[in-house]
Formats: structure tokens, C-alpha cells, sequence
């Protein structure tokens, strides 16, 4: 009994003893949980996307690439309108096989293949435009020389009667496409190239209350065995033989007009795989004035730049419930001494865009800007991320960006912020570098005549005021916030 009542006694000592060490053990873990939970109560979580998403709070997230094109009256005829003029004769080279006469035969035979079918009729075109006929009904033929035997050349006159339809009224629906084959030299009127420019920026507008049309240029290059009447000095001639050489073949053009725009960039992909059949495998280049550049979302990679100091950024790419949902990261930073961050934009070109350009003369087109979207109303007493100093390279693996990440403010509550890099077309960084290539300001001389006079003068401002400028070539959005 006695030894019961000592041991006792020992454990109450012992309790006595412990019970500070055990309050002071609660104590730290209690202020440890306060100290972490107003650690988080310092910053926000990252943003919920699928419910801004759903509740639209993103600008622009759901904007088209490129905006859908509707469908405008017009008769299912094709009408092919062929320069008459002298110059013309040489493309058929007596010595041999011709991809222009190759791209004739094809233009016998291709309506059947276009959505919808069309007919197809062909129209002479010199000082006037000839009425349209059947082949069957051209007397000569135009694969035989004497069809070209026509001194003048109106093309701005072709392009005019683009919108009339076939029974020469200004009212009821034209003619659903339209391609105009020529040496692309304009050889009547004041202001020659001018007047064939603006007549195809009219349409490519819209005029007289009618939708814009769809336009694109082709230009073939073909074996030549003729005569080169200049311009400069109509006087001269120059008799222009080529050789095998390829870069030696002088350059022809189709332009390719629709009123349907609905169909126009399927109908120009039938006809570019045609060209593409042809025997001679001629060079040919394209200048879309009006299709879409880009065939789906670009291929991005965020991270933190590969070199200099400070701390580098944790980077989540952020699955949709949408698959075609733009591209879209979360990216958190510290509060201070962050390291640059990189975003590499390789944009997925469409075949269009890239038998206009490669790849890299393709991104020296394009335009960015950094701009904050989300939230619209900013609470004051709150600190938002900032992605300052945009510097843009082009490179062989893309175009690559990168951004200084830092706070507005060190003493506030740190809270997220998205923002949006929308990449834009803008023709008047650059020319398409074939059409440079192939002009030349002086048809005189013979090593001029693989190359067409004037070519700038018409394209060059038709390109950089075409309906491509400002097309968008990628938009992702990044979500920037507190680590």
C-alpha cells in the first residue's frame, strides 16, 4: 500500500513536471498553423480557367483565327480571260514542251473538278475584252500563236468586267470565279500598273454595296521561245530564248478572283494541286491576298530563359475541357529577382502561306502585343504581376519572346493577372521575296526577261492593303501570379 501511494505520487510529480513542455509543444504547433495560414492568405490562388471560360470573362478568347467567309450569288461559270498580246506568243515554245501550254489544258479541264462544278468560257483580252466563247469557239485557238497578235494589253478592263455577269449587266449574279492568265504587264492607259492595282483593291473591298471578293495570285514560270515588246520603249524588242536552266523561264501569272468566298481558298487548293501536277514541275509562288494564313493553333513552350541570373518561374500548361481552346499557362513568380521569361511560337502555317514564304520570312510579318485581359477591375490594395521590356527574335525553331516578370508593388497582396500575346499579319513589314526577285523597272535588256516589268508597282501595294492585314496568327494567354 505504501509503495502504491509513492509510486503515485511519482506519476503526479512526473505530470507536473511535463505539463509546460506539452502547452509549449501546442503553443509552437498553434502559431505555426496561424503564421502558414496568414502565409496564404497573402496571395490568391490561381485562376479557375474552365469558369471564366464558361462565364466569358476572357476577351477574345473564342475569336476565329480567321472569321468564316459566307456564300454570295453567283452563276457557276468560270471564266478564263487570256492576254492576246505579242508578247504572249513566246510562252507556247515551237521547241518543246511549255508549262503555260501545260496550264492552257489544264484550264480546259479543271471547272468539272471545282466546288460547285462550272462551266467554263474563255475571253480575249487586248485593248477591249472580247465577249466569252466556248474554246471550240476561239478562232485561233489560243495554244496556236496568231491568237496572240494584239498590240495592247487592258487588264485593269479584265478585272472590271469580273463583277458584270454574262449578259453584261452590272445587276445579277457574276460569274463565281474568274482567272485572268497574263504576262502581268498592264500596256494601256496613263498609269499602266496603277490602274490594274486599284481595280483589284476595289473588288478585293467591296464595292457598290457588294461583299469583298476572294483573290489570289499565282506566278508560273515557263519555257520561252519569242519576242519581249518593251514598255520602257516600244520600239524595242528583244528576242528571249530559254534553257534549261529553270531560273532562266520567264514568268507567267493566274489571277484567281471569287465572289464566293465561301469557296474560294478550296477551289485555289484544287487548282494548286493541278499546278503541282504539271510535267515541267515549272516554279510557282502564291500571293494570297485574302485566304487564311494559318491552318490551326500554334505550337507554344513557356519556360524560364535558358541564361541569366534570379530566380526562374514555375510554368503549367493548362489542359481545356476544349480541345481547340487557345493556348493557355499558369506561370508563377517570386516578389522580386525573377528571371526573363521565354515563349517560343512556332504558328502553324497554312499551305497557302507557305508557297508565299518560308517559315522564317513568314514570322518577320508578323506583329505582337502584350496586353492585360483579365481581371477587368483591378481592386485596389492588391499587387498585379507585370510583363515588361517584349523583346521578339525569329529564329529556325520559331519566334521566340521574352518578358521581364516583376510586381507593381512589394508591400501589397500579391493576386493574379492574365494576360494575352496576340500575334498579327502586317504586309508592310515585308514583301512575299519571289515578287522582288522576279521584277524588274527595265524590260530593254535580254538579262531582264525571266523577270516582268513593273511587277512591284502592282503587287506590292495590292499585297500591303489586302484583307490579310491584321489576320491573326496566334493568341495564348498567360496566367501570371505568386509562388
Amino acid at each position: 500500500m505504501r509503495h502504491n501511494l509513492m509510486f503515485q505520487g511519482q506519476i503526479r510529480l512526473t505530470l507536473k513536471h511535463r505539463r509546460p513542455e506539452w502547452r509549449w509543444r501546442v503553443g509552437c504547433v498553434f502559431f505555426l498553423s496561424a503564421f502558414l495560414g496568414m502565409l496564404g492568405g497573402c496571395a490568391t490562388p490561381p485562376p479557375r480557367w474552365n469558369e471564366l471560360i464558361e462565364k466569358n470573362a476572357l476577351a477574345g478568347l473564342d475569336q476565329p483565327v480567321c472569321a468564316a467567309s459566307g456564300a454570295a450569288l453567283a452563276s457557276d461559270d468560270l471564266i478564263v480571260y487570256l492576254d492576246g498580246s505579242g508578247s504572249m506568243r513566246g510562252y507556247l515554245n515551237q521547241r518543246g514542251a511549255s508549262a503555260y501550254r501545260e496550264t492552257l489544258r489544264l484550264l480546259t479541264e479543271i471547272g468539272p473538278l471545282f466546288e460547285p462544278p462550272m462551266r467554263i468560257q474563255f475571253r480575249r483580252v487586248g485593248g477591249v475584252v472580247e465577249p466569252p466563247r466556248p474554246w471550240a469557239a476561239l478562232t485561233p485557238t489560243p495554244d496556236t500563236e496568231a491568237f496572240y497578235n494584239l498590240p495592247d494589253t487592258d487588264l485593269a478592263a479584265a478585272v472590271r468586267s469580273f463583277s458584270v455577269n454574262l449578259e453584261g449587266k452590272p445587276k445579277g449574279p457574276p460569274p463565281r470565279m474568274h482567272v485572268l492568265v497574263t504576262d502581268g504587264v498592264q500596256s494601256i492607259g496613263t498609269t499602266l500598273s496603277v490602274a490594274f492595282r486599284d481595280e483589284c483593291l476595289k473588288l478585293l473591298a467591296g464595292r457598290d454595296g457588294n461583299p469583298p471578293w476572294q483573290a489570289t495570285l499565282f506566278g508560273i514560270r515557263s519555257q520561252f521561245d519569242g519576242r519581249v515588246f518593251s514598255e520602257l520603249d516600244r520600239k524595242q524588242v528583244i528576242t528571249y530564248r530559254t534553257e534549261e536552266d529553270r531560273q532562266t523561264w520567264r514568268p507567267f501569272y493566274l489571277l484567281v478572283f471569287s465572289s464566293d468566298a465561301s469557296q474560294h481558298d478550296n477551289n485555289v487548293a484544287r487548282l494548286r494541286r493541278e499546278l503541282r501536277k504539271l510535267e515541267s514541275k515549272p516554279e510557282i509562288h502564291e500571293l494570297p491576298l485574302s485566304a487564311c494564313f494559318v491552318a490551326g493553333p500554334p505550337q507554344v513552350e513557356v519556360a524560364g530563359a535558358a541564361s541569366g541570373a534570379g530566380l526562374g518561374p514555375r510554368v503549367a500548361r493548362i489542359k481545356h475541357k476544349q480541345s481547340e481552346t487557345l493556348p493557355s499557362f499558369n506561370v508563377q513568380i517570386g516578389r522580386e529577382n525573377n528571371r526573363r521569361l521565354s515563349i517560343t511560337i512556332a504558328p502553324q502555317w497554312s499551305e497557302a502561306a507557305t508557297n508565299t514564304a518560308d517559315a522564317a520570312q513568314l514570322a518577320e510579318l508578323v506583329t505582337w502585343e502584350l496586353t492585360p485581359v483579365y481581371p477587368a477591375q483591378e481592386e485596389p490594395g492588391k499587387a498585379y504581376p507585370r510583363l515588361d521590356d517584349l523583346q521578339v527574335t525569329v529564329g529556325p525553331q520559331g519566334t521566340v519572346m521574352t518578358v521581364q516578370p516583376t510586381w507593381e508593388s512589394k508591400t501589397k497582396t500579391p493576386v493574379w493577372r492574365i494576360f494575352r500575346l496576340t500575334g498579327r499579319l502586317d504586309p508592310r513589314k515585308r514583301l512575299p521575296p519571289w515578287l522582288e526577285q522576279w521584277n524588274t523597272r527595265d524590260d530593254r535588256v535580254a538579262a531582264q526577261a525571266n523577270r516582268t516589268y513593273n511587277l512591284l508597282a502592282t503587287w506590292q501595294g495590292t499585297w500591303e492593303r489586302s484583307p490579310v492585314g491584321n489576320q491573326m496568327v496566334a493568341n495564348i494567354y498567360l496566367a501570371v501570379g505568386p509562388k
